[in-house]
């Protein structure tokens, strides 16, 4: 009998941080193995893409109609001719989350994304402000620098399909800036975010521990 699974963006993001966790854990006496922070710097962007979608879409009436197409909640059904074809393009980037959760007075990230008939940094204050408001928090030009760091390496060593010179000590430096934009999505009195919270503390007690 085929068994048939429901999972919510709360249960994979809880499943994608202690994966990172674990990953942290059983790699941090691996200094040599220059894979070392692969599997945790995908899991744990994983983590904040799904994270940001939940924090987001319930607010997602507050957005123009071009970013709400972003954040519509989907059929849960699997359809495989629907699926196999979604593009990259159909979500927010990970440089546009960093972008439109950045302070307001920072220069953006990726102006061409912004739309409407104001010009392009009047829309990108405008949404980080609704941003802002949601999270209670927005990045500064320090952690935001953190961040865009990690996603070179992410894009580097995961995304793009070419060799590349890693330095583990950057990854490792930087890891925590990723933890912390991972706290900063937490939404501490959702009920699905049990699981999250001592997944975070034991991926920042394993950096520690190194």
């Amino acid at each position: 009998m085929a068994l048939e699974f429901k999972i919510t963006p709360e249960e994979n993001a809880a499943d994608s941080l202690n994966r990172m966790a674990h990953e942290l854990e059983h790699r941090r006496n691996e200094p040599d193995n220059p894979f070392r922070f692969k599997g945790a710097m995908s899991w744990g962007w994983h983590t904040v893409g799904l994270l940001a979608y939940l924090r987001l879409r319930p607010a997602r009436e507050k957005f123009d109609a071009w970013v709400q197409d972003y954040l519509a909640e989907g059929s849960p059904h699997l359809d495989i001719d629907r699926d196999a074809r979604w593009e990259e393009r159909q979500r927010l980037s990970f440089l546009e989350l960093l972008d439109i959760m950045s302070e307001e007075s920072l220069p953006s990230l990726k102006p061409e994304f912004y739309q409407g008939w104001q010009d392009r940094m009047s829309r990108c204050r405008w949404l980080r402000a609704q941003v802002q408001q949601i999270l209670g928090k927005a990045l500064d030009e320090k952690h935001r620098e953190r961040l865009l760091a990690l996603l070179a390496v992410y894009h580097r060593l995961i995304r793009l399909p070419a060799g590349v010179t890693i330095d583990a000590g950057l990854i490792k430096e930087n890891l925590p800036a990723l933890l912390d934009l991972i706290e900063m999505l937490i939404d501490k009195t959702a009920p699905g975010t049990s699981k999250l919270i001592p997944a975070l503390a034991r991926c920042r007690k394993a950096l520690i521990t190194e």
